[in-house]
């Protein structure tokens, strides 16, 4: 605890007051630690004693774990016994502390685990208690540091020593080749085995406190009691002892309690009270965005009944227990409840968006973080190009608020993944861990620039002992990132070079190659990377996917980047969610996640746009022969999107008059726009028809955009605009 207190000094010389405040820390009595009782510990070794003493430094670091800390200098000093001689773990002066909520939010994918420390911090920690990973300045780090920690001083509560030097042998014999003594590892052979696991160099393989806990250490009463309750509660046929134990946790007189002490984040906005106009700015902005490429809302329930179903990310979701003993789910993301609704009404063919809020575990016991995110999907058409669309909104949007030459689009292609990854000889099993990895360490850097450069060498060591991979194959990962991430034009000549033996790799280069062709016809100016190494943001995201980025705001010199959007094709999600009852097959599927937290400004009497007067009429820009004319159709949506008009065409290279026409009528839109081969090159004119009206005009291509601002201004209720 801590107080203030202020007292006032006079100056008699000059009549002044002098204010001082004195800063009182109050702290817990602890009168030794487990250095000062190591000292006779030889004398007073207990095995029973040894198991309590371990077990209660295994459940302190549980709980220091759970709420995202990493201790960073676990050794017998460091832990104190208080007045009733229970274990205190203390001098949090190296400690990292996690904040789970933001790496998820800025990777869309939340970070096993415990999540990861990228300070590359050196030499922290006391020698012989220091993981090998600390050491060796792994660049990814988490609380497996401190189970190698406990490993050592669990050795010690377990092999007392009778002088300082034959504890630096030991120790250093431990520490440096992995070896505890031949005579004790005979008398201890599960404390032996157990040591091993926790000195094991390689992170992942050690355990972690909780498993420990419920696996490792002998049983207490208390835990077989626990067994039977928890055995019951799970009883199906009797309810009784489920809902005393929901009555006892909806207690109110408990509840009131807490909450006389209320967690401190509890008191702290997400947002600032003087954002909240801006916030209503970038959502109106984002609307008028979404709208234009004739999207509709479909609303998402912030709440939902946890059903079972779609469980990839159900460890990571805010999960609420009611008073009635129902588990319900705050929105995790916005894509999957959207796609079951679409299974649900068989639909072929939409374009929606969403805005909404989605939330967080934070970490220990704070409340949910949540952050405004928006969502466009267009369900249905060829894949090349509503892809080329969905990124086209995308940048509509974030050119709103950023400068368009910060702006960087990275994108990649599972199959292209999985056939470089095989080049490089990863084995399939390791394939994931080293994509997670890649992720954490490498991509968050621009490709081909010198700090993702210079990270290679911090996590080639991780590479080679953690996750077990061959000289071999280190080194073609190495190349990997040096020959095929960068310059999409560059890139793609390259890899059609080297991986021209591989038939599912070549069509995923000549799906890239035609999803770049229309990026060019909307004239996409920003920076387009191919970065084989980056795995998709979300699990469900299948064939081309990407990541946009912006360096605006970040220092010059750095070549961190901030994620904006991230999306991807999805049709595996739909295929999933469809019925098999169903005669039709499901359609394909793509979208875009923004985080439009991150439009607001750092000064927040900026300027971020108002959005322009909304119309309700769409126009479908259409074809007759010429073979489909895609790329004109596209520069015509684009220049209606430009002027704010409402329009779409069919996401098809040649589609028929008919499928057209049945596009129209199923997204209720009444004006066509057609373009004609000999209308574009003999009399440069295109003919409006509006269906409902039964009328017709021919209007010059250079007139189109004021023809149509005109008439929808007026309904195209006005005769004289057909004359």
């Amino acid at each position: 605890m801590y107080s203030f207190d202020e007292i006032s000094l006079s100056d008699a010389g000059a009549g002044n007051k002098q204010e001082c405040t004195y800063l009182y820390i109050q702290m817990e009595y602890c009168p030794r630690t487990l250095r000062q009782d190591f000292e006779t510990y030889s004398s007073s070794f207990n095995v029973d004693h040894a198991w309590h003493l371990f077990r209660q430094i295994v459940e302190g670091l549980a709980h220091v774990h759970s709420q995202g800390i990493i201790h960073r200098d676990l050794t017998p000093s460091n832990i104190f016994f208080d007045v009733r001689n229970d274990i205190k773990i203390g001098d949090f002066g190296l400690a990292k502390f996690l904040k789970l909520e933001q790496l998820d939010h800025d990777q869309y994918i939340p970070t096993e685990g415990m999540g990861v420390s990228m300070d590359g911090t050196g030499q922290v920690g006391t020698y012989f208690y220091t993981a090998p990973e600390v050491e060796q300045k792994w660049p990814q780090i988490n609380e497996k540091v401190d189970m190698y920690s406990a490993g050592v001083i669990f050795f010690e509560l377990w092999h007392p020593f009778s002088t300082a030097m034959e504890r630096h042998l030991v120790l250093t014999d431990l520490k440096q080749k992995g070896e505890s003594p031949v005579s004790w590892s005979t008398q201890f052979p599960g404390q032996s085995n157990l040591l091993r696991r926790l000195l094991c160099p390689s992170p992942s393989e050690r355990p972690s406190a909780i498993e420990l806990l419920q696996n490792d250490l002998p049983p207490r009463m208390e835990d077989e009691w626990l067994n039977d309750v928890l055995r019951m509660i799970q009883t199906p046929e009797d309810t009784y002892v489920y809902d005393r134990v929901i009555s006892t946790i909806f207690n109110e007189d408990q509840l009131v309690a807490k909450m006389q002490c209320p967690h401190e984040s509890s008191k702290k906005s997400t947002y600032k009270n003087d954002n909240s106009e801006l916030l209503d700015s970038i959502i109106e902005v984002s609307k008028e965005v979404f709208k234009r490429h004739c999207a509709k809302r479909f609303q998402i329930s912030p709440l939902h009944t946890l059903d079972g179903k779609f469980t990839e990310n159900s460890g990571k979701t805010v999960k609420i227990l009611t008073q009635g003993g129902e588990m319900l789910e705050l929105c995790y993301e916005l894509r999957t409840p959207f796609v079951m609704s679409v299974a649900a009404n068989q639909l072929s063919s939409c374009k929606r968006y969403e805005i909404s809020w989605v939330h967080r575990r934070a970490v220990g016991h704070s409340t949910p973080y949540r952050f405004l995110q928006g969502d466009f999907d267009i369900i249905g058409g060829s894949s090349p190009i509503t892809h080329a669309e969905v990124i086209k909104v995308a940048l509509d949007l974030v050119r709103r608020f950023y400068n368009s030459k910060a702006i960087v689009i990275r994108l990649n292609h599972s199959k292209l993944a999985e056939a470089v990854c095989s080049w490089a000889g990863v084995p399939q099993e390791r394939r994931q861990n080293v994509a997670e990895f890649l992720s954490s360490t490498l991509v968050q850097y621009c490709p081909n620039k010198a700090d993702r450069k210079s990270q290679w060498s911090l996590i080639r060591g991780q590479l080679l002992q953690d996750l077990r991979l061959s000289e071999e194959v280190v080194e073609k990962l190495h190349k990997a990132d040096q020959r095929f991430c960068g310059s999409a034009d560059l890139v793609l000549a390259r890899l059609r070079g080297t991986l021209f033996y591989d038939k599912s790799a070549c069509k995923a280069l000549d799906d890239l190659s035609t999803f770049l062709k229309c990026l060019r016809v909307w004239s996409v100016e920003e920076h387009i990377a191919i970065d084989v190494l980056m795995p998709p943001s979300d699990y469900y995201y299948t064939d081309l996917f990407f990541q946009i980025y912006s360096k605006e705001g970040s220092p010059a010199s750095s070549s961190h980047e901030k994620l904006l959007a991230v999306g991807g094709r999805y049709d595996m999600l739909m295929e999933n969610a469809w019925d098999n009852t169903h005669k039709t097959k499901p359609p394909g599927a793509v979208g875009v996640s923004i985080a439009l937290e991150k439009f607001l400004p750092n000064n927040p009497s900026s300027d971020v746009g108002l959005p322009r007067i909304e119309n309700s009429i769409s126009v479908l820009v259409c074809s007759k022969g010429g073979g489909g004319l895609l790329n004109e159709r596209m520069e015509l949506v684009a220049e209606l999107w430009e002027a704010n008009i409402k329009a779409q065409f069919v996401p098809q290279e040649d589609p028929s008059l008919q499928e057209q026409y049945e596009y129209a009528s199923d997204h209720d839109i009444k004006c066509l726009v057609f373009i004609t081969e000999a209308g574009l090159s003999q009399t440069d004119l295109v003919k409006v028809r509006h269906l409902d009206a039964r009328k017709e005009k021919d209007v010059e291509k250079e007139e189109i955009v004021k023809f149509l601002s005109e008439a929808i201004s007026l309904q195209f209720k006005n005769p004289t605009i057909w004359s």
